[in-house]
């Protein structure tokens, strides 16, 4: 068995331990007698086996902060890129708001829980709501990850550790949300003080993750055309706390002859079975159209994104990933669902209906499997639109 196998093993059984309901301190002290440093790489690669030996990635979250803590303090520091120095730069956004968000918990809102328990001063209390509204905000920040971080880490076969995170940022946003519930009159003290804990301990935690583990890994494999995707994107979401960053223009490598641009292409046409039309035109009409498309190919990968609407917000750095990994492991079973009953030919199309809570606007959401004239699978059609305004519709518009 080489090295880096029994090393593997080692920390395998360590998590296999914890997993089985071990304590912290005897996990702690069998690292101690293996290991003097760890690299994260080893530690998500060992967490990678155990989903990949059947542990469900929604229960390896809720072992994730005792994982983080047995290896604290022994995991290699690793020189950063320079670029992460920079202001506007993605990471160095996050490490702004990381900032931000740590004094804030801190700072502001346990240091007023404390005195609030001590004194019932209702002032007190409300800036105690107002802080749990700010940190409300880290959906931001978190949604910004899952949406253009996670599809770096999935490119380059780094799977376990966005499973786990997804997991923790949504149990975070829960806490939040069942927090602020709580600082309602009238206050039950001691589950306020249970929820505020707790959730204050979930987002440092979290910090640690990010600029430990997260970024670092990120670092070995993220080119300089997915950190520039990634600031592209930032704006489709926001930011947590802080004010837009500067902005930050990489030096993109130029694109190689093999590109076709088309620009160049108005005079390519297809035809189609009633008329034709050039690239150009095609290309308009698909970004005209008041839908968010996105084309699923027949492997499952991520191959498109257009349409006239803005829904949900989407990464370039998707395209080419399997679309299982764009979703938490809370709704991936129902897209498998979809997918597999897809490529089955039991159904064609599936549609939804709803008002998602952060967009605010009644969402329908149609999935058509895409097929040709021999029945043969091509992929997948999904069309999102906001209805809000068409149901709103009433009598009859005849005139301009």
């Amino acid at each position: 068995m080489t090295l880096e196998k029994e090393r593997q093993e080692a920390i395998l059984k360590i998590l296999h331990y914890i997993q089985n309901g071990g304590d912290f301190q005897t996990a702690r002290k069998m690292f101690k007698d293996s290991f003097d440093k760890v690299d994260v790489s080893e530690i998500t690669e060992a967490e990678r086996t155990l989903i990949a030996q059947g542990l469900d990635p929604r229960d390896i979250q809720y072992l994730c902060n005792v994982h983080a803590d047995v290896f604290k303090g022994n995991i290699e520091e690793k020189v950063e890129s320079k670029a992460f120095k920079t202001p506007g730069h993605p990471v160095h956004t996050i490490k702004l708001e990381n900032m931000v968000i740590s004094s804030l918990i801190d700072d502001y809102l346990l240091p007023n829980l404390q005195e609030w328990e001590q004194t019932n001063n209702e002032k007190t209390l409300i800036k105690i709501q107002k802080a749990l509204n700010d940190l409300e905000t880290i959906d931001r920040h978190y949604t910004r990850k899952e949406v253009s971080i996670f599809p770096i880490m999935n490119k380059y076969g780094i799977t376990a550790p966005p499973q786990v995170m997804w997991g923790v940022d949504d149990k975070i946003r829960s806490l939040i949300h069942a927090s602020q519930k709580a600082a309602e009159i009238p206050v039950d003290k001691d589950k306020l003080h249970k929820l505020i804990t707790e959730v204050s301990h979930e987002v440092l935690e979290m910090i640690f993750k990010e600029e430990k583990i997260m970024i670092p890994m990120i670092d070995e494999v993220a080119s300089v055309e997915d950190w520039a995707n990634v600031k592209s994107e930032e704006s489709q979401i926001g930011y947590t706390l802080i004010a837009k960053p500067v902005n930050w223009k990489p030096e993109l490598p130029q694109p190689t002859s093999s590109i076709i641009n088309i620009d160049r292409l108005n005079s390519f046409f297809i035809n189609f079975k009633e008329g034709s039309l050039n690239l150009e035109q095609l290309s308009a009409i698909l970004d005209l159209l008041p839908f968010a498309l996105t084309f699923v190919d027949e492997n499952d990968k991520v191959v498109y994104f257009g349409g006239g609407a803005e829904i949900y917000p989407h990464s370039k750095n998707s395209i080419g990933n399997s679309v299982f990994e764009c979703h938490s492991a809370k709704s991936r079973p129902i897209i498998k669902k979809i997918f597999h009953d897809f490529h089955a030919g039991t159904k064609d199309k599936i549609e939804y209906w709803f008002k998602p809570k952060k967009l605010g606007k009644m969402l329908y959401l149609r999935y058509y499997a895409v097929r040709d004239e021999a029945n043969k699978y091509l992929g997948c059609l999904e069309v999102a639109e906001d209805i809000t305004n068409i149901q709103k519709l009433t009598g009859e518009k005849k005139t301009m």
